[in-house]
């Protein structure tokens, strides 16, 4: 699948950052950036539905879980590159995919703002159980060193059964 130049340039810019942070000894990874582009899927931007309501900025986590809890969507946690219209960065985000298509659906952010996103479909053992009011990543490398040493664990991922 050929990547659009938006996802084009956030793998260019996350390789870069990857680059930065070589692994440690005994570590697979040496960043998210690193374990995103080697385990992250791409996911295109799509429309929020009109019943949808985006949540408060700053809280993509659990607005994105909020989402996922009540439509039966899919949790997904990595990097989107985000258009401020005078600035485009990739920034650590969540967003809830509501079907096997590999869509985004933006919960936090207005429309056209997030251009491109890589990340890992989170099954729902996963992050469920944490407080409504938890707005933090589950891929925190920083909190869960082994994310950066063994990668992510098969049965966090929403897509375990398809894995080789």
């Amino acid at each position: 699948m050929a990547l659009t130049a938006d996802e084009r340039e956030l793998a260019e810019t996350l390789r870069a950052w990857a680059a930065l942070s070589p692994p440690l000894p005994g570590d697979r990874y040496g960043s998210l950036y690193a374990l995103l582009l080697d385990l992250g899927e791409w996911f295109a931007p799509e429309a929020l539905p009109v019943d949808v309501e985006r949540g408060p900025a700053g809280f993509c986590y659990a607005n994105a879980a909020e989402v996922a809890t009540a439509r039966g969507w899919t949790y997904v946690e990595g990097l989107a590159l985000v258009d401020t219209g005078s600035t485009r960065l990739p920034v650590p985000h969540a967003w809830a995919c509501p079907g096997p298509a590999g869509t985004a659906a933006e919960v936090t952010w207005p429309p056209g703002r997030g251009v491109a996103y890589l990340g890992v479909p989170l099954a729902a053992d996963t992050w469920s159980a944490r407080p409504f009011w938890d707005s933090s990543p589950v891929l925190d490398v920083h909190a869960r060193r082994e994310l950066l040493r063994d990668g992510v664990p098969r049965c966090w991922h929403a897509k375990a059964a398809e894995l080789p």
